[in-house]
């Protein structure tokens, strides 16, 4: 389970902190109100997602549907935009007049 932690400062007899003895210690905070850091178990830190787990390579099948997408719908809405605007041309009337000539 995660818990907060503080870094806690040991107090001289003169009531001043000594940084060079900092040590982290367990806070009562909840997660929601913690200023420190969050101690996470390895259970829990092994189920969050890392920047090696972003940047890894994708799967083969995953880069086939990702060339796909890129590749393969524009060239599909080109083609389909393509006979749609030559069946459109083809009932102009400018388009009769070139053929009876």
């Amino acid at each position: 389970m995660a818990v907060c932690t503080e870094f806690n400062y040991v107090v001289d007899q003169n009531g001043l902190a000594d940084i060079n003895q900092e040590f982290l210690a367990v806070s009562a905070k909840s997660l929601e109100d913690c200023t420190g850091f969050v101690l996470l178990s390895a259970q829990e830190y092994s189920s969050l997602p890392t920047l090696t787990d972003i940047f890894a390579m994708p799967l083969e099948s995953d880069l086939q549907q990702m060339f796909m997408t890129g590749f393969g719908l524009p060239m599909i809405a080109y083609l389909v935009s393509w006979a749609y605007g030559t069946l459109i041309n083809w009932f102009k009337p400018s388009y009769d007049e070139t053929l009876g000539d």
